[in-house]
């Protein structure tokens, strides 16, 4: 280690009260630490945030250009942030229209650092199944190819990168939330913790609830039984209240139900999940930090759909299924810490070559991509024609196909009023015939004959 003091940009979601976006930063700051020494990390966002009313204080992507050349290295995620639409959080956009959203914290900084030769490296972001629209993916396949280290959290996020060149290397890394162990001793809790417990009225081993809507099986076997889990008090946690978890969501009446007093800073919430002796709820990286420090978690989450694939063999993560009545001594059979696995371990040996290669790429110093992004800014005039004239084309396409559908309706609906013409010719006939002379003639006969097939078994 050197007397250097390390300039680290990050950058992703940090400007949100989310409880998994707010983690990264701080890892990165631990980890660096341990193996370059003195690391000032710096968290990049769309908007400022300053502590004491925010865990550190968050930069606005606004400032990078700037505050590029004073990096050392940038790291992009993690989180779901690989991401091209535009709904990211409810009333989240950029400080500025001049950057777009949302790669505006994640693809045009990695541009930045690249044309300013700054190592840029991926740590272990997500994109849970967003598609690469036709005009980012020269973009996105040139970060990738530049990047001396590309890992993302899961299989699906490797597949639809890795897509895009056969010359990036992009390999899968569990997200670095399973080293939270590396940050929290569980055998000597801080004081914080032990405040807020007595604040919250905690008094002995409890259960964490997410609060949020979808968990109605599990709070009806808390009600139902509760003589059952007496032993246990049950704590009323917000994962995110950005994307609108609280407290009231999951009602008044619950038996022994606890809150906490304000939300707390990152490291606090994982050491409360982390005395935890079961979890519920729908979260990703809860289902993590539970999964970190041996506490049972029944997951209301598809651990067959995204980012929860990367999850699902965890000894430890039990679903829950909507609609499902919960058996309680299956519930009570799990409940309780247990010892790390040998997939925990593994995982987390993962993150630790992962954290060395990252100070190492950081040492090394700049790596001139410069001449590369000179070529991408020669070629974008042509890039920027192609993707018109392919959108222009696919306009065609579509406009094509608007117009064969016209068409079938057009030939769905003369077929339709020619059947309303039929039905109406009938109806007029039928009248006609109801009001005829001979229809009320035969008006006796037509009953003798019902009467006759009724008495005969016709």
């Amino acid at each position: 280690m050197s007397n250097k003091v390390w300039q680290v940009g990050i950058f992703g979601t940090f400007d949100v009260a989310n409880y998994g976006d707010l983690l990264f930063p701080i890892i990165a700051k631990a980890e660096l630490q341990a193996r370059l020494g003195d690391v000032q990390v710096h968290a990049f966002s769309y908007h400022d945030r300053t502590p004491p009313s925010w865990p550190y204080p968050v930069t606005s992507v606004s400032q990078l250009p700037q505050l590029i050349e004073s990096l050392d290295g940038v790291l992009i995620g993690g989180g779901f942030i690989i991401r091209f639409d535009k709904l990211v959080a409810t009333g989240y956009y950029p400080p500025t229209p001049q950057i777009h959203h949302p790669t505006g914290y994640w693809l045009s900084p990695a541009l930045i650092a690249l044309q300013h030769n700054v190592p840029l490296i991926w740590n272990a972001p997500g994109m849970h199944c967003n598609e690469i629209p036709t005009w980012a993916a020269p973009l996105v396949k040139l970060t990738l190819e530049l990047s001396p280290h590309v890992q993302v959290r899961d299989a699906l996020s490797q597949a639809s990168l890795s897509a895009l060149s056969e010359q990036a290397r992009v390999e899968v890394l569990p997200d670095s939330a399973f080293g939270l162990p590396n940050l929290i001793d569980l055998q000597q809790p801080s004081i914080e913790y032990r405040q807020l417990c007595r604040q919250a009225g905690l008094s002995g081993p409890y259960l964490v609830v997410h609060s949020i809507a979808g968990l109605e099986n599990f709070l009806h076997l808390w009600k139902t039984h509760s003589a059952l889990f007496a032993q246990w008090q049950l704590l009323l946690l917000p994962i995110g209240p950005v994307l609108g978890d609280h407290e009231s969501i999951l009602g008044n009446d619950l038996p022994r139900a606890a809150s906490l007093p304000t939300w707390p800073a990152p490291l606090l919430l994982a050491e409360v999940l982390a005395h935890a002796q079961g979890v519920i709820g729908h979260s990703y990286h809860l289902a993590i930090t539970a999964l970190v420090f041996g506490v049972p978690i029944f997951s209301s989450a598809n651990l067959d759909q995204g980012k929860y694939t990367a999850l699902r063999d965890y000894p430890g993560i039990y679903p829950l299924h909507a609609g499902q009545a919960i058996d309680p001594q299956w519930l009570l059979e799990r409940l309780g810490r247990q010892p790390p696995c040998s997939r925990l371990s593994a995982a987390q040996e993962q993150l630790r070559h992962h954290w060395d290669q990252v100070a190492e790429l950081i040492r090394q110093g700049r790596r001139h991509t410069h001449p590369a992004m000179d070529q991408l800014w020669q070629s974008l005039p042509g890039l920027l024609e192609e993707t018109r004239l392919g959108g222009r084309e696919e306009c065609l396409e579509q406009k094509t196909e608007l117009e064969e559908l016209r068409a079938q309706l057009q030939q769905l609906t003369q077929v339709h009023h020619h059947q309303l013409e039929l039905i109406g010719q009938v109806n007029r006939e039928l009248r006609r015939m109801h009001r005829s002379n001979s229809f009320r003639l035969t008006a006796p006969l037509r009953s003798i004959r019902r009467s006759l097939q009724r008495l005969l078994g016709g």
